[in-house]
This record gives C-alpha cells, structure tokens and sequence, in this order.
C-alpha cells in the first residue's frame, strides 16, 4: 500500500498582506523585518524557520508565521519600511492545513486544474487556484509537504473534502 496522505489542521496562522513597488528599499525593509527574502519569481515563496513570503502578484506578497505573531510582525514591518506601501494583517481570514505522504499530491489533483507532479510544481513553488469549489494558496516545501492555505469561511468543508479525498486515494491504492 501507497504511503497514504496525512492531513494536518485546519490551524491559525499569523497572515500579513504586504503590497509595495519591489524596489531595493522595500525589499531590504522586508528581509530586515522578517528574516525571509521576498520572492520575486512568480508563484514561488521564500522561507527562514517558520517565517514564509508567499509571491501573490508582481507587487503583492503573504507573509505568514506562527499564530500570535501578527502584531509583532506588523509593528516591525512599519517600523522599517518608508514611502508607498501597504502592511495588512489577514490574519483572521485564512486557515492553513498541512498535507503529507505519497497520495498528497494525487488528493490535489482530484479538485485542482493545477498539475502537482514534482516536475511541473517542484518545491519552493506555490499557486493561487480554484480548489474544491473554493479558491486556495498552495505551497510545495523542500519536506515534500504541501501546505494549503483557504479563506476561513471554507475551513470546515475543506477539513471535509480532504478526509474524503484521503479515503478515496488510500481505496484507489
């Protein structure tokens, strides 16, 4: 039998959006205040510890990190950063899960037109898609883990449909 997925959560995450123009200054404020290097490249994240920068857009990120931890974060943010930006703490908007074992992949790909096979979505890489009728962040990490990050209000139908698509790939093994 196939190393069946593990779903962890629906779990808290600190959620800071960060817009500003990705010049040096913005960049720099950003590694300074949260120890992770802005993504730069479409659909990738940066990460240090339990700190991630997702790339949401070309002038557009997420920072996420431990539950109880957007205050700081977003203090440290303003503190840094000068000129044109925008620092938003989302925190109570979204709601990660974390993904695991050798069907994680296959249980993304049974609700997402997304190709999740290691050469076309390798690690370091993430997505903003449509997901089980509701739209979601995916991220692939270095672990072989697969975090998804939904807006709140999907959090228990998704814990549901995950269970259920967990069954289906461990029964299709």
């Amino acid at each position: 039998m196939a190393d069946t997925a593990r779903i962890q959560g629906p779990s808290r995450r600190a959620c800071i959006n960060l817009r500003g123009e990705p010049s040096t200054p913005f960049r720099d404020g950003v590694a300074t205040a949260l120890g992770v290097d802005l993504p730069m490249v479409p659909c990738t994240f940066g990460r240090a510890g339990e700190r991630t920068i997702y790339w949401l857009g070309p002038n557009e990120w997420l920072a996420t990190a431990p539950a109880g931890t957007e205050d700081a974060l977003e203090a440290d943010l303003r503190a840094v950063l000068a000129g044109g930006f925008a620092v938003t703490d989302v925190s109570g908007a979204w709601l990660s899960f974390s993904l695991s074992g050798g069907t994680a992949a296959d249980m993304l790909r049974k609700s997402s037109p997304c190709d999740f096979h290691p050469r076309a979505f390798a690690p370091g890489r993430c997505v903003q898609t449509a997901f089980a009728k509701a739209t979601a962040l995916i991220a692939r990490h270095a672990d072989g883990t697969f975090e998804v990050l939904v807006r709140t209000s999907y959090g228990a139908y998704l814990a549901r449909w995950l269970e259920a698509a967990a069954r289906d790939c461990e029964a299709s093994t």
